[in-house]
């Protein structure tokens, strides 16, 4: 009995890693040599250092003390770090216009230049929201484990042993 209960364990841990995993290979496209990122580990360890390359089963990141080559089992979490200019870019763009629009309207109802009001505050947005956003550091997660669904469930009664167990992907 206790045989079974060994290998059918062994049999689950074997299933879940074997494989690839979608979203690790999506994560290896979507960070390039050199960006900064912060690896979280199974074991609650954090690497933080630049990544340098990953494989299907591995990736490598180098720290202060050197380079370390990580498995994906050992992977929990991998977020990217990055001073964005883009997004900041659309937002101030966006509020700078509207409310340039809106006074440049104004001052041509009263006789006035609206032009430079209109260009002058889309231009204050642009560069608020692009020095904002540069300023801030906002990590950005590429990579998260997925959470296990495996479950090892042993029965047992009077007349009846039975193991179940359960695998999803």
């Amino acid at each position: 009995m206790a045989a079974v209960i060994v290998a059918a364990s062994c049999g689950v841990s074997g299933a879940q890693a074997a494989g690839s995993d979608p979203s690790f290979e999506h994560m290896r496209a979507k960070l390039k040599a050199g960006s900064h990122v912060t690896v979280d580990l199974q074991n609650g360890q954090s690497l933080d250092g630049r990544f340098v390359d990953a494989g299907p089963d591995a990736l490598a990141v180098a720290t202060s003390s050197g380079e370390r080559r990580v498995s994906r089992s050992e992977v929990e979490r991998i977020q990217r770090h990055g001073h964005g200019v883009i997004l900041g870019a659309i937002i101030g763009g966006g509020l700078g216009l509207a409310s340039g629009a809106a006074l440049g309207t104004y001052f041509n109802n009263e006789g006035h230049d609206g032009d430079a009001a209109f260009f002058g505050l889309t231009a204050i947005g642009l560069g608020a929201g692009i020095g904002l956003d540069a300023v801030m550091n906002s990590p950005r997660t590429v990579y998260q484990r997925a959470p296990s669904r495996t479950t090892l469930r042993i029965d047992a009664g009077p007349h009846r042993t039975a193991i179940r167990v359960v695998v999803g992907f």
